[in-house]
């Protein structure tokens, strides 16, 4: 059988199914598997990462697992490099292990490739507030609602990053800053 002009493989789509429906470790074995038969299909690189990320229950960044991860997403990207998909899982895992420099620079990859993809916009206001970078964060979060305003919903951190970068006095009102103080775009 054909998907999408592909030879569907069973070996890759119950290992795909295992991986969502958290049967992680027999989907790492079948991924293994199959990657030694076709190491050049980009979905199961990816989908190899996120299996070994998620196999760690104490993920650490120097750990060979997240490295391997690192390496299958890389791999993944470079079969394909119109897909963002493995960039952004690996910017996410390098948040989750709080290495944001390297997840900036991972998510600006995605933005290269995917110029209007507001999760990445979203995480990299967020990873700024969390770097207590408040203007950056507010100029960034305004990008993502723009881009996605169904994103409104994560944004309950706007309030209090306006307020820690002396946007609102302490009763909640927007304080008028003079233009010098107010950053370029």
């Amino acid at each position: 059988m054909r998907l999408f002009g592909r030879k569907n493989d069973d070996k890759y789509t119950e290992a795909a199914k295992l991986l969502a429906d958290g049967e992680v470790e027999q989907a790492l074995e079948l991924l293994r598997d199959f990657l030694e038969e076709h190491p050049d299909h980009a979905n199961a690189h990816t989908s190899l990462g996120v299996a070994l990320i998620h196999f760690q229950e104490n993920p650490s960044a120097d750990s060979p697992e997240i490295q391997e991860a690192f390496q299958h997403f890389e791999r993944a990207f470079e079969l394909d490099p119109d897909d963002a998909v493995p960039i952004f899982n690996k910017a996410v895992a390098l948040r989750d292990l709080g290495r944001h420099d390297q997840a900036l620079a991972s998510f600006d990859r995605v933005l290269e490739v995917e110029e209007r993809n507001a999760l990445a916009v979203l995480h990299k206001a967020e990873i700024n507030y969390e770097l207590e970078n408040y203007e950056e964060a507010l100029r960034l979060a305004k990008l993502a609602l723009i881009r996605d305003p169904a994103l409104e919903e994560q944004l309950v951190w706007v309030k209090d990053a306006m307020r820690r970068g002396g946007f609102l006095d302490d009763g909640g009102n927007v304080i008028d800053k003079p233009k010098e103080d107010i950053p370029e775009e």
